[in-house]
C-alpha cells in the first residue's frame, strides 16, 4: 500500500474513532459530570429518642439533647431539608437553602413519633422516617400519615429489617420492592429513597436497589453526602452524650471533607 492510501486509512479510522467515542458520550446516562450540582448534605442518624439509654448508646438520644440540637442547628443557620429536596437540587429542579441538613430516623419508633416529630413540628421542619414495614417499628399507620402531614419524607428500610447481603436473590427483590409497594399504599406519598439495613450492602444490593427504581440509598459510613455514589451515601450518627461541639464539628468536617 502506498503511503497516501495508508495516511487517509489512519485519518479514517481517526475520525471513527472520534465519531464513536462522541456517540458514546452523548447517549451515556448521567455520569458524574451531568449532575447539576454536588452540594454536600450532612445526614444525620437518629433511632431512639427517650429520657433513658437502654441499650447501645449510638441507638439513643436523650430528649433534652435532641432538644439542645435543634436549637444549636437554628442558631447556626442549619436548614432541615427532605431526600427529595437534595435530590432536585442535585438534579437542577431546585436549589436548597443554605447550610442544609437531613434528619433522618432509621427503623420506625413510637418515640419518634412522640418525642422527636412534636419537637420538630414546633419549628415546622421536616424529617425523614427510614420505616421496616414488619419489624422493628411500633408507629401506627394513623402516626405515620400523621408525620407526613407534619413534613416528614418516608424512606424505605426493607419488610423485615433483614441483612441483605445473605439474602437470595428473590427474598432481595422482595424486600426492595414490596416494601416500597406497601409503605406507598399505607402513607399515600412516593417512596424514592432506600436505607440499608444495619448499613449493610456490596455491589449486587446496591444493582438490586437501582433496579428496583430508588433514586437513592443511604448507609452509615460517615461523611456527607454527594450524587457521586448515590447507593451508598454517607451519613452522620447522632450518639447518646456527644456534646453541642462534637455534634457541629462532625457536620463541618464531613461537609469540608466532601468539598
Amino acid at each position: 500500500m502506498c503511503p497516501r492510501k495508508r495516511r487517509q486509512q489512519r485519518l479514517a479510522t481517526l475520525w471513527l474513532t472520534l465519531l464513536c467515542a462522541a456517540v458514546i458520550t452523548a447517549c451515556a446516562p448521567a455520569a458524574a459530570g451531568a449532575w447539576a450540582r454536588h452540594t454536600p448534605v450532612p445526614i444525620l442518624v437518629y433511632h431512639h429518642v427517650q429520657g433513658y439509654l437502654a441499650g447501645n448508646y449510638l441507638m439513643y438520644v436523650d430528649t433534652s439533647q435532641f432538644a439542645s440540637q435543634l436549637r444549636y442547628l437554628r442558631s447556626h443557620g442549619y436548614h432541615p431539608v427532605t431526600m427529595q429536596q437534595v435530590w432536585d437540587d442535585w438534579t437542577g429542579r431546585a436549589d436548597l437553602p443554605r447550610r442544609p441538613v437531613v434528619l433522618s430516623f432509621d427503623d420506625g419508633y413510637l418515640d419518634q413519633y412522640s418525642n422527636a416529630a412534636r419537637q420538630l413540628r414546633s419549628y415546622h421542619w421536616p424529617a425523614v422516617l427510614n420505616l421496616v414495614v414488619h419489624n422493628g417499628t411500633a408507629l401506627r399507620d394513623a402516626q405515620v400519615r400523621r408525620m407526613v402531614k407534619w413534613g416528614w419524607e418516608i424512606g424505605s428500610h426493607t419488610l423485615g429489617h433483614p441483612i441483605l447481603t445473605r439474602c437470595s436473590s428473590a427474598t432481595l427483590h422482595r424486600e426492595l420492592v414490596q416494601s416500597r409497594r406497601v409503605l406507598e399504599h399505607k402513607s399515600k406519598v412516593l417512596v424514592d429513597f432506600f436505607c440499608y439495613p444495619g448499613g449493610i450492602y456490596d455491589r449486587r444490593v446496591m444493582r438490586a436497589v437501582r433496579d428496583a427504581g430508588y433514586l437513592a440509598a443511604t448507609s452509615i459510613r460517615f461523611g456527607a453526602a454527594t450524587p457521586y455514589g448515590r447507593y451508598a451515601l454517607p451519613r452522620i450518627a447522632v450518639y447518646w452524650g456527644e456534646s453541642l461541639s462534637a455534634f457541629g464539628g462532625r457536620m463541618r468536617q464531613a461537609v469540608a471533607r466532601a468539598l
